[in-house]
């Protein structure tokens, strides 16, 4: 069962970053859960419609945190993290994919992502695979009501009389 979560988001021309996003997966880092694997934010210059990006990978965000104010407040900066995400994501004879994403995004707007690891959940299977047990579900319900939780386990588990493998 993989302990890996790719989150994505987009965001309209008029957002406003101003460091909250990395504020926020620095603090989601912090308390040791889940581990921030890579990162990227691909957008389009409002005023140019450029390509920006940067990317972070395999290093704990909280080190990244005074490159990714940099490129947030310095142009040079970004055309070098631009390049260097550019350089990352390139494959042998194909489109780059941060360019594919680009030509979706209109002026000013932008999308992130992160690859996380659950690493909570390492120890969780760990003791449940020491005493014989093993998952039956790992959904997330649409809905934050306890019917959504017994919902999703009742449809996780085998019908009456059949035995699980």
């Amino acid at each position: 069962m993989s302990h890996l979560q790719l989150l994505a988001f987009h965001f309209p021309p008029e957002a406003a970053f101003e460091g909250r996003l990395v504020g926020a997966l620095e603090r989601t880092e912090s308390g040791g859960a889940l581990r921030i694997l890579d990162t990227l934010f691909v957008a389009s210059e409002p005023a140019t419609g450029e390509l920006v990006a940067v990317a972070t990978h395999g290093s704990r965000l909280g080190g990244e945190v005074a490159s990714l104010l940099r490129f947030r407040l310095e142009p040079a900066e970004r055309r070098r993290a631009t390049e260097r995400a550019l350089q990352a994501y390139a494959r042998d004879g194909a489109p780059n994919p941060l360019e594919a994403v680009h030509a979706r995004l209109e002026p000013g707007a932008a999308v992130a992502a992160a690859l996380v690891e659950h690493v909570w959940r390492r120890a969780l299977d760990d003791a449940i695979a020491s005493m014989g047990g093993r998952p039956v579900a790992d959904d997330r319900p649409d809905a934050a009501e306890p019917a959504a939780l017994a919902d999703a386990l009742v449809a996780a588990l085998p019908g009456p009389g059949a035995h699980g493998g």
